[in-house]
């Protein structure tokens, strides 16, 4: 029936822990931990995975063999536990940015527009023209804070190229919250940091659409290892040909512009 197909196409995977050595870097060591008391950050981690057809009424498809239908396919890993702390409204901005409901632990499905609905068929039994995929995944985990990557990739029928998109969430365990750039600059930073970044872009001989001195703050950014990195999508400053533009910094690069304590709040204490 409609409802058993419903849950065949749109599935859950089952809540883990982090293993292995993400389980390592997770929960951090005694000696140095974002709590001070000696307390050791624990993340509980829990994957979904979807696989869906979307459908178009007839009047908007376009007029070819699966112009009706677009495959949905996502997966990714949201927290279920962070020190302690709740999670609820950082699990909202992670399904927002990949564009996921996570509906229970046993059924999610993909968040659609533009007149497409969720059609109540298996993936496997139609041929789509469209395409759109997505997936959610932990960049960096250490015991000071939590990286996702959100990489989205679609393809409309009949459309010249496909498209893509990447977003980042870096979130503070010590914190508690989702960080901007301003928990990380000191006051002021802007005109200094973007010079900087106009300055890799440029030494880097970017094919750009606009001026170098018209381009702007970037729309995306993600603590590192080492450093930072800004993200510019595809179209914003540069053409389609360029692909997004990462512009990348190691953390002494940058380390004048920080806010007193942002180191410690990224990386931790400094071990003798």
């Amino acid at each position: 029936d409609m409802m058993t197909n419903m849950n065949r196409a749109l599935k859950i995977i089952p809540g883990i822990m982090c293993a292995g050595i993400l389980l390592v870097s997770c929960e951090g060591s005694e000696k140095n931990t974002s709590g001070g008391d000696g307390a050791v950050p624990v993340v509980e981690l829990e994957g979904y995975h979807y696989d869906a057809i979307a459908q178009l009424p007839d009047s908007l498809a376009v007029p070819v063999e699966g112009g009706e239908y677009m495959r949905m396919k996502g997966q990714g890993m949201l927290p279920v536990k962070i020190n302690g702390r709740d999670v609820a409204q950082l699990r909202d901005s992670l399904e927002k940015i990949a564009s996921v409901t996570v509906l229970s632990r046993t059924a999610s499905e993909p968040r659609i527009g533009n007149g497409y609905k969720i059609a109540a068929i298996s993936a496997d039994t139609v041929s789509a023209c469209g395409f759109y995929g997505n997936q959610l995944s932990v960049s960096l985990c250490t015991p000071q804070l939590i990286v996702w990557k959100d990489y989205s990739s679609g393809y409309i029928c009949h459309a010249a190229h496909g498209t893509y998109s990447t977003s980042f969430i870096n979130y503070s365990i010590e914190k508690g919250k989702i960080l901007q750039l301003g928990d990380i600059m000191a006051t002021g930073y802007e005109k200094e940091l973007l010079s900087l970044i106009r300055k890799k872009i440029a030494d880097a001989k970017v094919d750009l659409t606009v001026d170098i001195d018209e381009v702007g703050m970037p729309s995306e950014f993600e603590v590192t290892s080492n450093g930072l990195n800004f993200l510019y999508g595809i179209y914003e400053i540069a053409p389609y040909s360029e692909g997004e533009v990462s512009v990348d910094f190691q953390s002494y690069e940058l380390v004048d512009l920080f806010a007193p304590g942002a180191m410690e709040l990224l990386y931790g204490p400094e071990t003798e």
